[in-house]
């Protein structure tokens, strides 16, 4: 089986040696590369391309987020997932906005880690444990604002699917908890996104995060 590749962007050794350990033995990611700034990144990324790389916000020179800006014109297969100590709002919001797939916060166990890069490989999101408080206050913040400026673009229940969608509910839970088919859910999110003219699970969260068009 062909290993996913990892680099790493990160102005700290000790992060690339503590990542470098997670993966020892691992038999589906491999980690090709690390380096100390973007300067370095854009050298090495001539030469051999990741699958995910892992970036830091704060990085001398170029920060993570003009980092993932640049990458995401020049360089759209590759997936970015953050990892930085920097847990606010400001920085979350900034990240999802430069096309991040995924926030880990610094103090991630191994097993954590593992799984949000199963997530991001297969194309998904994934915001850490220790992430998730900004993450709904982001929700919070925003919700009425959109509400108020809704137009009727989304029915009540097409805003309640998107809230249990956003949340990380199956369409078969979704369909649970409010006593509809799992096809109905199905329909509804199909509806949903033509609406919002997104694609992905991926695009209504980032929608739902930017714009808070759901209150929890």
């Amino acid at each position: 089986m062909k290993k996913t590749t990892l680099c790493i962007t990160d102005d700290y050794e000790i992060v690339h040696k503590g990542i470098a350990s997670y993966l020892i033995g691992n038999e589906e990611f491999e980690l090709i590369g690390g380096s100390l700034s973007g300067k370095e990144l854009f050298e090495n990324l001539k030469r051999k391309q990741p699958d995910i790389l892992l970036l830091d916000i704060k990085l001398p020179g170029l920060s993570g987020i003009q980092i993932a800006k640049v990458l995401r014109k020049d360089y759209p297969k590759i997936k970015i997932m953050f990892i930085s100590s920097n847990l606010d709002q400001e920085s979350l919001d900034d990240a999802i906005k430069a096309g991040g797939l995924g926030y880990l916060s610094k103090d991630v166990s191994e097993e954590e880690f593992l799984f949000a890069l199963t997530k991001i490989k297969a194309g998904e999101s994934y915001y850490s444990i220790g992430i998730q408080p900004t993450l709904f206050q982001s929700f919070t913040n925003n919700a009425k604002a959109k509400t108020d400026n809704n137009d009727g673009l989304l029915t009540s229940r097409e805003i309640d699917v998107l809230k249990l969608i956003v949340e990380g509910l199956s369409l078969k839970q979704v369909g649970e908890q409010l006593f509809i088919s799992k096809r109905t859910v199905e329909t509804h999110k199909k509806n949903i996104l033509e609406k919002l003219e997104l694609k992905t699970t991926v695009d209504l969260v980032k929608y739902a995060i930017l714009n808070g068009v759901i209150s929890i």
